[in-house]
């Protein structure tokens, strides 16, 4: 009898447990459009039961009613549900743009931020689509810390921001980071052809966990770029309108007017005073009262248009995003302009296990530009303030004013700019075919292959009028014609092997890479003269014969160089809180000799997610906290020409005969910058993420710097390439977000991000310190420090020009070279920027403010104006300050002294605080468009550069190299009203 009771009993425990762990099934599916998601994780809270799901995004799992399933997929808010229905249907939030739960691409993976070890920062399209810009690194702007952007300038179409992220690591070589769009390198060059609308996120990858995993070309950083994709809805089409004008900030540089500049050169006590073009008292008096603004003549407000129309939509088969754009920018000088137009097609096809993605895309643009940042005379930008205010542009019959200005050796720059058009036609495709494949026999094993190919045309005239100045100093005096045309190709193809699998608390992800880049460029240009002056092109070109002299330049070239690479990268985490990534990866480059040809980089990272912890899971104030460390190395070997390490020859002229000549000597021993990171962050959200942020501390040390070893100069050549030397840089990065107010009709939140950075440099191969120009790199001190006579001020006794000497405490009014010190850096240790937004029912409201400090800026503008031997064009109003008589206390010396340029007297701060964006919206209800079938309607006012507070003596002190080499032209202040419309 006892033996047939536990028979029973055993029959029973046994069917109810059949019974408590039946079969659950479902679907998992994107919230915002009801799409699968594929390989979402789905496992039993507290066992080790787990599975996934399909492409479908269906599972299957034994669960018991009272059970509860977790449900979480890369990218989206992880999801706790009852198992109390046999069948289950689970929508899954898309994660937040700032918690830990947020997707982010690594390089060539993608994870959720949970899961990063590495540093990375990430900007939302959406947040800056609407911002009137041309090139989309203006974009980033102040938006993630340790990333320095700088706009080199305000001209239509210039090329890409100065971009440093976490300090320059090379002074010789490239200091620009690597930009990726959707897996293919581009050149930040042809970023006017791009459209920053189609742009969905922009991934900045900063320590070397992650710019490991692009080997000899991440050192300097990678910005990832991903355009946007079709959706699994219904087609839904935007049309964005965008019109804004933009005129030039103030400047700060006041040159003399005309009653003060003719005062100064009649003033015969004046060395300079001596009335060179022999005014008449009333000749004087007339000019005085004229006053050409040239300001004025040479500046315009300028206009601004961008359309821009799209269309996305799909279902669970096949998804595209399609767009195209005008955009129409005048500069403020005038005749520049930017004319724009872009295509772009995306599609994604799933067929089985197979997917097939394709992005393309085309852009034209129409580039008119003109001198900047030069000493040329005849430069328009130099006009505004060296053109004396009493001569006019123009004569009173309308024709341009020559005889008043060549007198003074002045050309006028009017005539220079609109008879003297420099045009760039540039053509730029973009198209890359992806393939997966997952295989069905081995689960989590797929193949992957992503080929590309980035192509620009550049085609560059300029016709230079031969009544200009700039014409008369062409072969000939009677101007030039030129043509050059460059075609850059460059393919890329990167195919992987990944292997992935859940086992229990263990989740593992292992990518084998095999990456070919090859880049191809063709160059071929030429010059005629003699113009006649017909057709206003090419063919007013004179036939060179050796009787007329009008012998053209032609020249052409072709240069290639390529990559191979081989690589692997690995992710593992246990309990979804403990992480490890990491990375190797091997190089070989065409660019370098064959004993240095391959390197090998590395990275690894850990993580430790301490909120998930047993004992943070009461805590009132932290929702997320992660603790991460990571180390690595970089590359960089994008320094001189193609084929740097190599013997090159070229043709000589000398006695009427032809020769071949060394032009460039072989450096078997040239090797790549190798920088080596360490990082160690916190990333952290509290109460309940109303406060999000992240500090990270880092050291980035380059190695085999590149530097030119100085040569006797029997050689042929003062120096030559050599990897000579090594820096650190140094620094903390600090983001902070918070939510102040948050209900549901009433947001507010606030932003901020601050990055120190300090550079040393520590080795220079033998020596102690390497100078060029005004920097120095000195053993122990930053790297390009700047270098100069410090200027003490004027010596009330005779005005003589006084500096310090060497020892910094004695003054001399000798001007000593030797007495030249350290005197500060070109490059910000501090920067960053603050934002806030507010939204109320729709309306909305947003500012950010960008600043930098702790730099200095040398204004060459300065040096310029402020020569009293400049006296035949215009000058500093200044120097109407210059010491006279014994006992003035002023800052400008005698004229009577000796003028030097180079010293501190025209090095200036460089700090300021910039209201960088200010966006005023309205998004229309959805229940008032509703009744009209539209989708969506937002109108709203922007303003860019609105002000800068700043001591800056010019128009901007913006000044990515630190120098003000010349002729600037400044950012501009745009005000942009626009309309965007879904339907």
């Amino acid at each position: 009898m006892k033996r047939l009771l536990l028979l029973l009993a055993l029959m029973i425990t046994i069917f109810s447990n059949a019974i408590a762990q039946r079969e659950v099934t479902g679907r998992v599916t994107d919230a915002r459009d009801g799409s699968a998601l594929p390989a979402a994780s789905i496992r039993v809270k507290g066992k080790n039961t787990g599975t996934s799901t399909g492409d479908d995004g269906r599972f299957r799992i034994q669960a018991g009613p009272g059970e509860t399933l977790v449900v979480s997929s890369i990218g989206f808010i992880e999801k706790e549900v009852n198992a109390s229905d046999a069948v289950i249907d689970i929508s899954l939030q898309f994660a937040d743009q700032t918690g830990l739960r947020e997707v982010v691409v690594t390089g060539y993976t993608v994870q959720s931020r949970r899961e990063v070890t590495a540093s990375i920062g990430k900007v939302s399209g959406a947040d800056v689509k609407f911002q009137p810009v041309a090139s989309f690194d203006q974009l980033l702007q102040g938006k993630t810390p340790g990333v320095l952007i700088q706009s080199q300038s305000g001209q239509p179409g210039a090329p890409a921001s100065n971009i440093t992220i976490r300090g320059k690591g090379s002074v010789l070589a490239s200091t620009q980071p690597l930009f990726i769009v959707d897996g293919i390198q581009v050149t930040g060059a042809d970023f006017q052809s791009i459209n920053p609308a189609d742009i969905e996120t922009y991934t900045i990858l900063k320590d070397a966990v992650a710019t490991s995993q692009y080997g000899s070309r991440g050192a300097n950083g990678v910005i990832v770029v991903t355009t946007r994709r079709g959706t699994n809805a219904k087609t839904k089409i935007t049309y964005d309108y965008q019109y804004g004008t933009g005129q030039l900030p103030k400047n700060k540089l006041r040159l003399m007017n005309s009653a003060e500049k003719i005062d100064f050169e009649t003033n015969y006590d004046h060395p300079y005073g001596m009335n060179f073009y022999g005014w008449t008292p009333a000749e004087a008096d007339s000019l005085s009262k004229v006053n050409a603004n040239w300001e004025k003549i040479m500046f315009r407000k300028a206009n601004t248009q961008q359309h821009v129309l799209s269309a996305v939509g799909g279902n669970d088969k096949t998804r595209f995003f399609i767009s195209g754009s005008v955009f129409d920018q005048e500069g403020t000088v005038q005749a520049t302009a930017l004319r724009r137009y872009t295509g772009r097609l995306n599609i994604d096809h799933t067929v089985d296990n197979l997917k097939i993605g394709l992005s393309t895309f085309v852009g034209s643009s129409k580039l008119t530009n003109t001198n900047e940042n030069d000493q040329f005379i005849g430069s328009p930008l130099n006009a505004i303030r060296w053109a004396n205010p009493y001569v006019t542009a123009y004569l009173p019959d309308g024709s341009f004013n020559e005889l008043d200005l060549i007198l003074q050796g002045q050309p006028n720059a009017l005539k220079e700019l609109l008879l003297s058009p420099a045009t760039n036609n540039q053509l730029k495709g973009l198209a890359a075919v992806n393939l997966e494949y997952k295989f069905s026999f081995l689960k989590g094993l797929s193949a992957k292959t992503n080929w590309g190919v980035d192509y620009t045309n550049d085609d560059n005239t300029r016709y230079i009028d031969r009544t200009t100045y700039l014409g008369s100093q062409q072969v000939g005096t009677q101007g030039s014609f030129a043509h050059a045309t460059t075609r850059r190709v460059r393919y890329t193809g990167t195919s992987s092997l990944s292997y992935g699998k859940q086992a229990g608390d263990h989740n593992f992800r292992v990518s084998l890479f095999n990456e070919y880049v090859d880049r191809r460029t063709t160059t071929f240009g030429y010059t005629g003269f003699g113009l006649i002056g017909l057709f206003g092109n090419g063919g007013d070109i004179t036939p060179g014969t050796p009787a007329n002299g009008y012998i053209p330049v032609v020249a052409d070239g072709f240069t290639e160089q390529s990559l191979l690479s081989w690589f692997a990268i690995g992710d593992y985490s246990f309990k979804n809180k403990y992480f490890v990534n990491g990375s190797l990866r091997r190089d070989g480059s065409s660019r370098l000799a064959e004993g240095n040809k391959w390197v090998n980089y590395g990275g690894i990272g850990i993580g430790w997610l301490i909120s998930a912890e047993n004992f943070m899971q009461n805590s009132k104030v932290f929702s997320e906290l992660k603790l991460k460390a990571s180390y690595g190395s970089a590359g960089n070997e994008n320094v001189g020409n193609s084929y740097e390490s190599r013997e090159l020859l070229g043709v000589i002229s000398y006695n009427g005969k032809g020769g071949l000549v060394v032009t460039n000597f072989e450096k078997p021993d040239l090797s790549w910058e190798v920088r080596k990171t360490a990082n160690i962050g916190i990333d952290f959200g509290l109460f309940n993420d109303r406060i999000t942020g992240a500090v990270d501390v880092y050291s980035a040390a380059t190695k085999g710097l590149y530097l030119n070893r100085q040569l006797s100069g029997t050689n042929g050549v003062n120096s030559i390439l050599t990897n000579l030397g090594k820096l650190r840089n140094r620094g903390i990065e600090v983001a902070v977000n918070a939510d102040i107010i948050k209900t549901t009709h009433f947001n507010w939140q606030l932003g901020f991000n601050h990055t120190i950075n300090q550079s040393e440099v520590i080795a220079l191969d033998g020596t102690d310190e390497n100078i060029i120009g005004f920097n120095i790199n000195r053993l122990g001190e930053r790297l390009n420090s700047i270098y100069l006579v410090r200027y003490a001020g004027v010596d009330p006794a005779n005005g003589d020009a006084l500096y310090y000497k060497a020892d910094g405490k004695t003054t001399t009014n000798v001007y000593d070279p030797n007495d030249k010190a350290i005197v500060g850096t070109f490059d910000p240790p501090h920067f960053g920027a603050f934002n806030t937004l507010v939204n109320y029912r729709g309306i909305e409201f947003s500012a950010q403010f960008t600043y930098m400090f702790g730099h200095k800026i040398f204004n060459n503008d300065r040096q310029n104006v402020e020569n009293p031997a400049y006296v035949i064009s215009n000058i500093s109003a200044d120097l109407l300050q210059e010491w006279q008589n014994p006992g003035d206390i002023t800052a400008i010396p005698s004229p009577f002294n000796d003028f030097q340029a180079a010293t501190t007297r025209f090095l200036e701060d460089g700090k300021f605080i910039r209201l960088r964006n200010v966006v005023l919206s309205y998004q229309v209800p959805a229940a008032l468009l509703n009744r009209v079938k539209i989708s969506g309607l937002r109108f709203y006012v922007q303003g860019q550069n609105l002000y800068t507070w700043h001591q800056f003596k010019g128009y901007d002190p913006e000044v990515a190299t630190g120098t003000l080499g010349g002729s600037q032209y400044p950012l501009l202040k745009t005000i942009t009203v626009g309309v965007s419309l879904g339907l």
